[in-house]
């Protein structure tokens, strides 16, 4: 698989907020992903899509998605838990 895009997933939007996006590739199959909200706003809370991600399929055979790092802050930008997750794509 190939990172394509990344886009905004509307969790952290949802208020109407402009939502800061940036994504780098750091090669060997990781890329580092940030998703901030303005400075000063409320934080949101809930469940949602903080973003999505696009891929392209290069050949058949089985792909894992991971998230390995995955850390989040509140609005006071104090640390709050996360769990990371991994996923399986099957390209035929």
């Amino acid at each position: 698989l190939s990172l394509t895009n990344v886009d905004t997933g509307g969790f952290l939007g949802r208020d109407g907020q402009a939502i800061a996006l940036v994504h780098r590739d750091n090669g060997n199959g990781m890329v580092v992903i940030s998703a901030s909200r303005p400075p000063g706003v409320a934080g949101v809370s809930g469940s949602g899509t903080v973003c999505r991600m696009t891929f392209q399929a290069k050949a058949p055979g089985n792909s894992s998605i991971s998230i390995v790092r995955a850390a989040t802050r509140n609005s006071a930008q104090k640390t709050v838990d996360l769990t990371g997750s991994q996923t399986w794509v099957n390209v035929q």
